[in-house]
């Protein structure tokens, strides 16, 4: 047999058939049921005229339903998913494209022109449950060799009986498997939006195609050992197309992730201006709030960078730290710092009793005093801060002080 003009789609049809995937159905264009559909039919139509195009669809091999409702002789007024779905199949069928469901002026012109039989009519195989065909490609055209392709099959099979070829399982297992991974990548490259990324994960999948279809010609020649190395460089292919639109996704994702907490951060901000206007402490809150507003930044420079996993963990701690603004509302770090004047001064109270106990007793007291003195007057400095508001330049005060009257005691 001639395997020479099998293209992708055609490749794809006669693996399914192969691997017995499922049974492709032929619609029969005998008059075995009239219908007349004067309107546009969609989703969420109830209409009498959806009852008439259910029997149509069911009587020409597209089953709205195996059994139940939608089911031959339980056809409904209603226009739902089973209806859209063998719509979709009978339009593919039927050159009606592009095949959407929609069932619109072309639709109904096609199945006038099927119903007064001026359309040629296809030879039906045994009619089975009809599949929904693959979404490597559009079927629709290649439907009509399946009668062929059957026969074509066959005679393969007896072809692989008489050379005992122990590999052919093997090869329709994998058939199925690449075709499985072209069909992921594929609904992949459909989310992606258009750029570099999308291009060249569309530039592998049309690599796995072809060597999709030269693994279906070898597989039909009897060169197994052939079609399987075929398979391999065709998910390789595949993978690849599909690594970089999960990537894609990732990226997306993350991009959702640093768009949501600018939203959050805003929100804050407005908050924050609320209680500020209120009377209410804000300072620690804005603080914090101009630091998640860095770590946002970094985050959204980590993803330009590429580098996802580290944008998430960024965006994550700029979440955290807007959750740390909003509940530091109200604080006021002036009572903080006075809080930490005041043991400051304890300190400095209780540094100069032992300096003066040491001096009373004859010991060495050095320089004690001296650091003593220093510190008293950057503690009175650090008053002087905190009641000018200034209260980085209090605390910052009182850590000097502090350190002073360590060094007075190691005098001692």
């Amino acid at each position: 047999m001639n395997t020479q003009g099998i293209t992708f789609q055609t490749a794809s049809l006669l693996a399914l058939a192969i691997i017995g995937v499922g049974a492709f159905v032929v619609p029969q264009h005998a008059a075995a049921a009239t219908c007349s559909i004067t309107k546009d039919l969609q989703m969420g139509v109830m209409d009498e005229e959806v009852r008439c195009l259910q029997q149509y669809l069911n009587s020409h091999g597209f089953l709205i339903a195996d059994e139940g409702v939608g089911s031959k002789g339980k056809e409904t007024t209603e226009f739902k998913t089973l209806t859209q779905a063998a719509v979709k199949r009978w339009q593919m069928a039927n050159d009606v494209l592009p095949a959407t469901g929609y069932f619109g002026p072309k639709s109904r012109a096609k199945l006038a022109e099927l119903i007064s039989g001026t359309a040629p009519s296809t030879p039906s195989p045994t009619p089975s449950t009809p599949t929904t065909p693959t979404a490597t490609g559009d079927v629709a055209a290649l439907l009509k060799q399946v009668a062929q392709l059957k026969a074509e099959i066959a005679d393969l099979k007896a072809d692989q009986v008489d050379s005992g070829n122990g590999d052919s399982d093997e090869v329709k297992d994998r058939l199925e498997e690449v075709l499985d991974t072209i069909d992921d990548a594929e609904d992949g490259i459909d989310d992606m939006d258009a750029g570099t990324d999308k291009d060249d994960a569309s530039d592998y999948l049309d690599d796995a195609r072809e060597n999709f279809d030269d693994a279906v010609r070898a597989f039909l020649d009897g060169e197994d050992d052939d079609a399987l190395d075929y398979l391999d460089d065709s998910e390789e292919s595949a993978e690849d197309a599909l690594d970089l639109a999960d990537e894609s996704s990732s990226d997306d994702d993350a991009q959702d992730l640093i768009d949501e907490i600018d939203d959050r951060i805003d929100d804050a901000e407005d908050e924050i201006d609320q209680a500020d206007a209120d009377g209410e402490a804000t300072s620690e809150s804005e603080d914090l709030l101009d630091e998640a507003k860095d770590v946002l930044d970094d985050a959204q420079i980590a993803l330009d960078d590429g580098d996802v996993d580290e944008a998430e963990d960024l965006a994550d701690e700029a979440d955290e730290l807007v959750d740390d603004a909003l509940d530091a509302i109200g604080n006021s770090a002036g009572d903080d710092i006075e809080d930490q004047l005041d043991d400051a001064w304890d300190e400095f109270d209780d540094a100069q009793d032992e300096v003066d106990t040491a001096d009373d007793d004859g010991d060495d007291i050095g320089d004690a005093e001296d650091f003593l003195a220093d510190a008293e007057e950057l503690l009175n400095d650090a008053e002087d801060a905190l009641d000018d508001d200034d209260e980085d330049e209090a605390e910052d005060l009182i850590e000097e002080a502090l350190d002073l009257i360590e060094d007075a005691r190691d005098e001692l």
